[in-house]
């Protein structure tokens, strides 16, 4: 009897996976640049590969077109370099459980918090631009509202629920965690007023820690 023919092993290369990635992180710095300089509505996919050094199909294949240039970006950013967020976040998560005093647990989530904003806030201030005229850019400033809202609302459930004012839901805490930490807020006082950042953070955490704990 014949024997059974092997299937072709797919072939992975290591140096390829690296390569493709670079591609992709070069393709996102070129969108941010560009979304930053120009809006989303007026950047173009071929301008975004042009600057890239890519071709526009490259784009449309493995981020979908400027819909997925905007998301890439925003994740990037979010991700900072050389460390995904989902790692650091579930380190600080770790330490958080270590710690004793609440007060001590909601410094260090809001130190965390405004290292985000200072990356991300360019990137929401181009979203929130392009809103008024594109439903993709509207949804999307919704869509990240409630992740953001769903975020904080279960930070202050696992590491503040028992520490709060009294009277104080979780739910309303994690609305004016919300509000508080926005993107908004944060280029309203870094970007236009000209705070330091690390005004901004400890401004953010007394007022934080006035609105949600117990004195």
């Amino acid at each position: 009897m014949a024997g059974a023919v092997n299937p072709r092993r797919r072939y992975h290369s290591p140096l390829r996976v690296e390569q493709t990635e670079q591609t992709r992180r070069r393709i996102l710095s070129a969108a941010r640049q560009l979304f930053t300089e120009r809006g989303f509505t007026a950047t173009t996919v071929a301008a975004v590969a042009g600057a890239a050094g890519v071709s526009p199909d490259t784009i449309y294949v493995s981020l979908g077109g400027k819909r997925g240039l905007l998301e890439g970006v925003l994740e990037m950013a979010i991700s900072g370099p050389g460390d995904p967020s989902a790692m650091r976040e579930q380190r600080l998560r770790e330490e958080l459980g270590q710690l004793s005093d609440p007060r001590q647990r909601l410094r260090e989530w809001v130190r965390y918090s405004c290292q985000v904003l200072a990356r991300t806030s360019p990137v929401h201030a181009v979203i929130r631009g392009a809103a008024d005229s594109d439903a993709f850019a509207a949804e999307l400033r919704r869509r990240l509202l409630q992740r953001r809202l769903e975020g904080q609302t279960a930070i202050v459930r696992a590491y503040l629920d028992g520490a709060l004012r009294p009277g104080l839901s979780i739910e309303e805490a994690g609305e004016r965690f919300c509000a508080l930490s926005s993107p908004e807020l944060y280029h309203l006082l870094v970007a236009e007023l000209g705070w330091p950042p690390g005004r901004h953070e400890t401004w953010l955490t007394q007022l934080l820690e006035a609105e949600l704990l117990s004195p």
